[in-house]
C-alpha cells in the first residue's frame, strides 16, 4: 500500500470516529487493505460484548458471539496477556492444533472459512478493552503486522473519539429522562435566551404565557420579555437568582420564572458562551396537585378540596362562596365535613395544613 492509500484510510477512520454509521464503510476498506474477509472493532469485557462492528460477518453469527462465543474465544483469551496496542496473529500466540480443535473455531470461525487471525487490544479505557480484529482464509505476516502499525495510533485515537462522545450522549439522554420526569417546568438557555432544552413540563407553558420565538424564550408582553432577557443575560443580578412574572389571559394566574446562572461547566453545551436555568411554576398546576393530595390522603370530595383551595385565596366564608358559586350556608357544610376529616377546628389550622409539605396524617 503507498503513503497516498494510506493517507485516505486515515482520514476515513477520523470521519467515523465522529459518525459512527461510517464505521462499516471504513472497516470493509480496511479488510481490504489487510486482504481479510472482514475487519472488526469491539468494546468488550471477559463476558459482555456490548459494541461490535463487523460489517461482513453475518448477523446471526454476531449475535451468537455477543451472546455465547466471546468467552469461548481462545485468540482473545491470548490476545489479552500482551501489551495493549502490540498486533499479534494467531500463529503468534496459539498452537495451530489447539486452535483448530477449540470449539468457538470449528463452531463459530470454520463455518464462516475465518480460518486466521491478527488483532490487538487499542486501548482499555472505562473497564471495557477496545479490539480490532481481523479474520481471513489465509495467514497473517509481517506485511499485515506493519500495516498495522501504521493505523493502530488512528484506530485507537478514534476509537477513543467515538467512545467519549458515546458516553457523553448517553449521559445526555439520562439527563434529559430525568429532567422530564419532572413535575415543575425547566428550560436551559444561553446568554441570548435561546432554548437549549426545554422539559415536557416546560413545554406545556408554551403559547400558554411564555412562548419561543425563533428558537428565543419570550413572555407575553414586550417588557416581561425584556426583563426575562436581561435576567438571563446577567444571572448574577440580583444575587444571581431573578423571580419574573409571566402573565396570562386575564382569568388566569401568572405564571413564575426562577432565573438561575449555571455555575459549571456542562460539557454538551460548552459552546455557549453562557448558560443558565428558567424554572417554570405554574400557580394552577401547583394548586391541581394540591387539590389531588387532599383529596387522596383526607377522603375530600372535589367540592371541599375546591373549597379549601379557595379558601388559600383569602377572603370570609361568604366571598369564598360566592367564587365558588354555592350558597354561604353550602360552604360551611363543607367546612365542618373538611374539619372532621382533616382533625382541625380552625381555618387557619386547616390553611396551615394545606399550605404544609407533609400535610399531617389523614383519615376520618
Amino acid at each position: 500500500m503507498n503513503q497516498d492509500e494510506l493517507l485516505v484510510i486515515i482520514e476515513k477512520i477520523y470521519e467515523a470516529a465522529t459518525d459512527t454509521s461510517r464505521w462499516p464503510v471504513v472497516l470493509q476498506t480496511i479488510a481490504d487493505a489487510f486482504g481479510a474477509q472482514d475487519a472488526s472493532l469491539s468494546a468488550v469485557s471477559p463476558v459482555a460484548v456490548p459494541w461490535l462492528v463487523a460489517p461482513r460477518t453475518d448477523p446471526s453469527f454476531l449475535q451468537s458471539y455477543g451472546q455465547h462465543y466471546h468467552p469461548l474465544n481462545l485468540f482473545w483469551d491470548r490476545m489479552t496477556r500482551v501489551p495493549v496496542g502490540t498486533a499479534v496473529t494467531d500463529r503468534m500466540v496459539l498452537r495451530q492444533e489447539t486452535l483448530r480443535a477449540s470449539q468457538f473455531y470449528n463452531e463459530w470461525s470454520r463455518p464462516q472459512s475465518y480460518l486466521s487471525v491478527m488483532g490487538a487490544t487499542l486501548l482499555v479505557e472505562d473497564q471495557w478493552r477496545f479490539e480490532f480484529v481481523v479474520p481471513g482464509k489465509n495467514a497473517f505476516g509481517p506485511e499485515q503486522i506493519k500495516l498495522y502499525d501504521a493505523l493502530a495510533p488512528h484506530l485507537k485515537r478514534a476509537v477513543q473519539l467515538t467512545h467519549r462522545l458515546q458516553s457523553a450522549e448517553l449521559d445526555r439522554a439520562y439527563s434529559h429522562g430525568a429532567l422530564d420526569s419532572l413535575d415543575r417546568g425547566m428550560l436551559m438557555v444561553d446568554s441570548r435566551a435561546r432554548v437549549l432544552f426545554a422539559n415536557q413540563a416546560a413545554k406545556k407553558s408554551f403559547n400558554a404565557g411564555l412562548k419561543v420565538v425563533d428558537g428565543v424564550l419570550c413572555g407575553t408582553k414586550p417588557s416581561e420579555t425584556a426583563r426575562l432577557h436581561l435576567a438571563i443575560a446577567d444571572p448574577f443580578n440580583n444575587g444571581g437568582c431573578n423571580e419574573i412574572a409571566i402573565s396570562r389571559d386575564s382569568d388566569r394566574a401568572p405564571l413564575s420564572l426562577t432565573v438561575i446562572p449555571l455555575r459549571h461547566r456542562v460539557e454538551w453545551i460548552a459552546r455557549q458562551e453562557q448558560a443558565a436555568i428558567v424554572f417554570v411554576s405554574d400557580p394552577e398546576d401547583i394548586a391541581g396537585q394540591r387539590h389531588q393530595v387532599l383529596q387522596q390522603q383526607f377522603g375530600l370530595t372535589r367540592a371541599e378540596a375546591a373549597l379549601v383551595e379557595e379558601m388559600l385565596k383569602g377572603g370570609d366564608m361568604p366571598d369564598v362562596a360566592a367564587r365558588l358559586g354555592i350558597a354561604p350556608a353550602t360552604a360551611r357544610t363543607h367546612l365542618h365535613r373538611i374539619f372532621r376529616k382533616t382533625r382541625t377546628t380552625r381555618q387557619s389550622e386547616l390553611v396551615h395544613l394545606a399550605l404544609s409539605p407533609g400535610r399531617g396524617s389523614g383519615g376520618a
